[in-house]
């Protein structure tokens, strides 16, 4: 039954191009296609220990709702984003740039009631940000940022409450959370008070979990470089493409910097970026992958996490039958299943 397609680009304040979809939509087309491809999966389940005889991975301890249970498998895929399976199982990982630092983490929020025929754009929410501070509005950390407008809808979202992890234990997850839920609230008064369009707005939600851009990455076999991103470098072992500039969130006040790649082009991912560097059965996907700071800050969007998710499974599924990351056959099945490489 046909719902809701999503097959308008539109074009961000930044020059991003975006694909717009609606994630209650989405949550129902995911468990469509891991029906259809009869993948046994489990929700509402936790890691919390993981095992290993030398260089492999022997098996992952979950925790769910009746208690816990191992799970066991020639070869695993780490696609937490913060490189929980690497960390548990003692595999190499790295945290932030070379001073340690990550980027800003955003919590989003959507807000309905809200005419979106007003001007929408940062510099529109800078000057309301600017005016609430000058108000005595507290805690309205970074003063430039995106509303993002749907379709046909007088819902938008928006990311603004921002905050610089320094770990992710559930003391410090609780303190962002904490801190930015606080933050939408202070900006949603100063949407109302100082930016048309805004004065009847309405919260409808705030993200179920703070948004990280970056934490943990595995050390793989290969770290792409931001030097490979940029100058749109290929690799034999590629196993999918890259076509998104290094985005930096390094600040809290102010928005992303850029750097520029040449119009039209892409750059590869190769294996090793997603091969752990001392754990032989061990592959990463998503913004975890080896890469460098600003590498990561490219390849962590969307899009490439799907292309990674993909190389990663693809490649594990061949070594967990062949018993060897065979790069031919790894590339062969992925263009056979539709992948750009």
């Amino acid at each position: 039954m046909f719902l809701w397609r999503a097959t308008e680009i539109i074009i961000s304040a930044t020059g991003n191009k975006n694909v717009q979809f609606k994630p209650e939509y989405l949550k129902v087309a995911l468990d469509n296609l891991m029906d259809r491809f009869q993948v046994k999966y489990f929700l509402h389940t936790t890691m919390i220990d993981a095992k290993r005889n030398g260089q492999n991975i022997t098996s992952v301890t979950c925790f769910d709702d009746e208690g816990c249970f191992t799970v066991k498998a020639k070869v695993f895929v780490d696609a937490t984003g913060d490189a929980n399976l690497c960390h548990l199982a003692g595999a190499r990982t790295v945290w932030g740039n070379e001073d340690g630092q990550v980027m800003a983490a955003t919590l989003p929020f959507r807000l309905a009631g809200v005419d979106t025929s007003q001007d929408m754009s940062p510099a529109a929410v800078e000057r309301a940000v600017k005016a609430g501070k000058e108000a005595g509005i507290p805690n309205l950390t970074r003063e430039r940022g995106f509303i993002q407008k749907m379709t046909g809808s007088k819902e938008v979202m928006v990311l603004l409450p921002s905050v610089i992890p320094t770990g992710i234990s559930a003391e410090d997850l609780t303190d962002m959370e904490k801190f930015t839920r606080g933050q939408a609230l202070h900006y949603i008064e100063a949407f109302r008070w100082f930016m048309p369009g805004m004065e009847h707005c309405e919260l409808t939600m705030i993200g179920p979990s703070i948004g990280f851009r970056e934490t943990r990455r595995m050390v793989g076999r290969y770290t792409l470089s931001a030097e490979d991103v940029l100058t749109r470098r290929t690799f034999e072992d590629g196993i999918g493409r890259g076509g998104f500039k290094p985005e930096i969130h390094l600040g809290l006040k102010e928005a992303a910097t850029y750097l520029d790649v040449p119009h039209g082009s892409y750059y590869d991912i190769p294996l090793g970026c997603l091969q752990s560097a001392d754990t032989e059965n061990l592959y990463g996907a998503g913004r975890l992958i080896s890469a460098d700071h600003q590498a990561m800050a490219a390849s962590r969007v969307m899009g490439t996490c799907f292309v990674t998710g993909h190389g990663a499974g693809v490649a594990a599924a061949i070594q967990a039958k062949t018993g060897k990351a065979d790069v031919p056959a790894i590339r062969a099945e992925l263009e056979q299943q539709g992948a750009m490489i």
